[in-house]
């Protein structure tokens, strides 16, 4: 991504009131997944200088309606929320996926059977850590997602979105796409469009 764009987003959305901020933030981040490139973005809305957890709170059906995507909160605290975005008719669509299904019920979602079902218990995993079958959710590649688990053993080929240990050439085409649609995102809200 072209840091100049970046700082020069960040510096221009300061000065947003909250709720602009915060739909700036998501919308640029999310970009993927509006564009149909990425299955899901997780995204970490966490009270600092802003408190981005409380507007998330306040504000996340109109910023649901603003954005045409689903959402899932899978983790929260007494500062952050973990936000998983994703469009629901995609996501039932890949997790019908005979791969994927089969790879779930090894990894515990045997019992699974409605999308509201494996969200449900992949929320309950982050409770003490980040699975590795999220992956799955966020759309990588099974390859990668299944070599993860397998990290020590295997050689990371590039790191991006997600650790690859396969098929470079197409991870790293598909780290780029992502970061054009986000710069693209990010200069649309800059020209205020």
């Amino acid at each position: 991504m072209e840091k100049s764009i970046f700082i020069e987003f960040f510096n221009h959305i300061k000065n947003f009131k909250d709720f602009e901020y915060i739909l700036a933030l998501i919308k640029s981040t999310v970009a993927p997944t509006l564009k149909d490139l990425k299955l899901g973005t997780m995204m970490n809305l966490k009270n600092g200088n802003r408190p981005l957890k409380d507007l998330w709170v306040k504000n996340k059906l109109l910023i649901k309606e603003a954005l045409g995507l689903d959402f899932f909160e899978l983790n929260e605290g007494e500062d952050f929320i973990l936000v998983y975005f994703f469009k629901r008719d995609l996501l039932i669509k890949k997790l019908s996926t005979p791969k994927i299904l089969d790879f779930l019920n090894i990894v515990g979602y045997e019992n699974c059977f409605k999308l509201e079902e494996y969200l449900n218990l992949l929320k309950s995993r982050f409770n003490e850590t980040c699975p590795d079958e999220i992956g799955v959710f966020l759309g990588y590649p099974l390859k990668d997602v299944i070599d993860f688990k397998d990290r020590h053993k295997k050689i990371c080929k590039c790191t991006g979105y997600w650790k690859c240990f396969n098929d470079e050439e197409s991870s790293r085409k598909a780290f780029e796409k992502f970061d054009e649609v986000k710069t693209i995102e990010m200069k649309s809200i800059l020209e205020g469009c």
